[in-house]
Order: structure tokens, then sequence, then C-alpha cells
């Protein structure tokens, strides 16, 4: 078992409660990893040690994930479809004061149904 497994393993057996010092080691060593699949789980476990993303949906695919960046014989592709996994855990940017009316290019009274030629 590698130290980033050992980690993710602790901080799920310990849920829910989340130690902070556990969360920053194991961001460290993904951070220290340099992979993109390390960057994306650091980002996660960030936020999870933030109270942003659940622990509870979190940490069964963030262990997952750090078994699959510390195995071996695993490809690129089995990483970048953890990696997705991951990020879909990620927050959506807030919408707040960023929204803007969307005008369609064609009125809906300029267009004509469509006949059929028969």
């Amino acid at each position: 078992m590698t130290p980033i497994e050992s980690l993710i393993t602790r901080l799920v057996q310990e849920a829910p409660a989340i130690d902070d010092g556990v969360v920053a080691e194991l961001v460290h060593a993904l951070r220290s990893d340099g992979r993109a699949l390390a960057r994306s789980i650091a980002e996660v476990v960030s936020l999870v040690g933030e109270q942003l993303v659940d622990a509870g949906i979190a940490l069964p695919a963030l262990a997952m994930a750090c078994t699959t960046l510390g195995d071996a014989r695993l490809g690129e592709k089995e990483r970048e479809a953890a990696r997705f996994e991951i990020e879909t855990l990620l927050p959506l940017p807030d919408k707040g004061s960023n929204l803007r009316l969307v005008v369609p290019d064609v009125p809906v009274d300029a267009l004509k149904k469509k006949r059929r030629l028969n």
C-alpha cells in the first residue's frame, strides 16, 4: 500500500470525522505526485476537508481513485477515467451574478414548419 493509499484509507475509516492533519498530508503527497489524476484528487480532498464536498459521497470515489493512481499495472486510460469520475465531484461555479439573457439568433416567429415531401 502506498502512502497516499494509507492516508485515504485513514480518512475513510475515521469518517465522518475528518482530520485536518491527514487531509493536509494527503493533499501534499498528491500535489507532489504531479500527475493529472493526483491533482484532481488533491483538489477534491481539499474541498472535503473544507466541508464544501460531502465526505460520504466523495470518500469512496477518492479511495478508488487513489488505488488507481498507485496501481502500476494500470495505464493512462484508466487514470483518465478515474480523473473524470473525481472531477464530477467538483462543485459547479456559482452563476449568481454572471447570469445573462441569451437571445436566439433567429426569432421563433421567423421559423417555418418543415414540409414533408411525399
